[in-house]
């Protein structure tokens, strides 16, 4: 993943914004009901946390954030989505149900990620964005049918907005290079927003 194109203002209010819907979450959620939430929204205080660093202090030196950038990337786009379904799934059918546990496989394709992004560069790792495709596209189903089950518009806007996330990145790649990693910070923002929305309204 190469560097966004947006400028440094623009980077430095898109991870502010997610920082600030993620402490949001937070702030809204208690650790021992909602904890897949709960570290869901921790990996994106992190993740924005680390990507104001970089803005900051490494701006005009993209290579040398390189391995950062993409491992911030990989847990923003694998870690989030799964720990919110697994929370949701937890509420409506328990913490130990087979459907909520099943989720808990992103740890996988998770570790195949960070491990293509600090040892390979983002070099030869088909595997790896084949179990991330695989992934998402998993829990963006999963998140899709909660929402009809249960009759939750909540759950169905979160669900168009990670496909909007995911797909629409690549399309806009299509056209001009590298411009992901944007989409996902305000993606999961949103997210996230969204998320307490949900929760609040049960």
């Amino acid at each position: 993943m190469g560097e966004p194109i947006s400028g440094r203002f623009a980077r430095c209010l898109y991870n502010s914004f997610l920082l600030c819907t993620a402490l949001g979450a937070v702030q809204q959620l208690q650790p021992e009901e909602h904890p897949f939430a709960y570290a869901a929204c921790a990996v994106g205080v992190v993740v924005s946390g680390l990507g104001l660093l970089r803005v900051i202090f490494a701006s005009g030196k993209p290579n040398e954030c390189r391995r950062l950038r993409d491992v911030c990337h990989g847990l923003l786009e694998l870690a989030p989505l799964p720990l919110v379904n697994m929370d949701l799934y937890m509420q409506s059918t328990g913490m130990l149900s087979a459907v909520t546990l099943g989720h808990a496989c992103f740890v996988l394709p998770l570790s195949f990620d960070l491990c293509c992004s600090l040892f390979k560069g983002r070099q030869d790792c088909d595997t790896a964005d084949s179990l991330r495709s695989l992934t998402i596209l998993g829990n963006i189903v999963s998140l899709g049918f909660l929402g009809i089950m249960e009759g939750n518009f909540f759950y169905i806007r979160m669900m168009l907005v990670m496909f909007a996330v995911r797909y629409g990145g690549v399309l806009m790649d299509s056209m001009q290079e590298e411009v992901g990693e944007d989409l996902q910070l305000c993606g999961t923002a949103l997210l996230f927003h969204l998320l307490g929305k949900a929760l609040e309204a049960k």
